[in-house]
């Protein structure tokens, strides 16, 4: 399995390495199932307007003020944020156990950390200030970087799909100015209506944002990616569950990824965090 964010070992598209690979709820939840398939595609690109459509803004609009209680400024807060995990990431087909935290900063810095044990306390970095961007592991107090040849694609790769994995759950592309919303549509799935969107901004895929019809909470994010080394689409898919207030946002609780139909990654949320900056140093490489 191949993904720009390998969260055991590091990224295997975007670093070339061996790849490793989801409180009560708030309303009905959009559920689970994703359609099979094996990321190939022959549908034609989809065409992004000139601007956005209004009743695709009305759905946009409504999630930013269900998600702020009322108030759609505090979008803004979010833009400097902290999320804690504790979950699961599939590798060999089975389950490891890992701790992640997440720093970032709209619209161009993302710094991960993911913490596991394979015998040996290990860490995995992800640092992201754009242009530039390091990778690296820690193992038993030493940190080396990963080598590896060409970053350019690699890094506008990952800032594309951290849109998807991390800040569309945080709402803000919505309130982004660049961001073009439409193709708005009712669907049923498996008895629960939604609100279904499209979102794109520049550089990034086109998500497909599923909305609870009754709640008007974000359930699901779709994008198909053709990552660095690829000629294939990888088809990826988030869901996100257990909304519950974090700070005056109302944000999910538990998120779950698939990649092409398959299971990845689970996690449950320790904290969403709003501090209200985050200094550079965080996004470079370890000194």
């Amino acid at each position: 399995m191949r993904t720009l964010f390998l969260a055991v070992v590091t990224f295997s598209a975007a670093a070339g390495l061996a790849a490793l690979p989801g409180c009560g709820g708030k309303g009905k939840e959009l559920p689970k199932e994703v359609p099979v398939g094996d990321g190939k595609t022959d549908a034609p690109a989809v065409v992004v307007p000139t601007k956005s459509e209004p009743a695709a803004v009305a759905v946009a609009e409504r999630a930013l003020k269900v998600g702020t209680d009322g108030h759609p400024e505090r979008v803004n807060k979010a833009k400097v944020n902290r999320l804690k995990l504790k979950g699961t990431i599939v590798h060999l087909d089975r389950p490891q156990p890992t701790i992640r935290t997440v720093e970032a900063v709209w619209a161009d810095r993302f710094a991960l950390t993911d913490e596991f044990n394979d015998g040996l306390p290990t860490k995995v970095l992800i640092r992201l200030r754009r242009p530039v961007l390091w990778i690296g592991k820690n193992r038993e107090g030493q940190t080396v970087p990963v080598e590896f040849g060409e970053t350019k694609d690699r890094e506008a790769a990952l800032a594309a799909e951290s849109i998807g994995r991390h800040w569309m759950a945080l709402l803000v592309p919505l309130a982004d100015p660049k961001t073009v919303v439409f193709a708005a549509k009712k669907e049923t799935i498996n008895g629960v209506a939604a609100d279904v969107i499209k979102a794109a901004l520049p550089g990034s895929p086109v998500f497909t944002l599923w909305f609870d019809e009754k709640t008007g909470l974000l359930g699901r994010i779709d994008f198909d990616q053709v990552e660095p080394g690829n000629t294939t689409p990888t088809k990826k898919f988030f869901a996100l569950f257990q909304h519950r207030a974090f700070d005056g946002l109302t944000l999910p609780a538990r998120i779950e990824y698939r990649q092409n139909a398959l299971p990845v990654e689970e996690w449950n949320v320790d904290a969403w965090e709003f501090p209200e900056r985050i200094d550079d140093a965080a996004f470079d490489a370890p000194k």
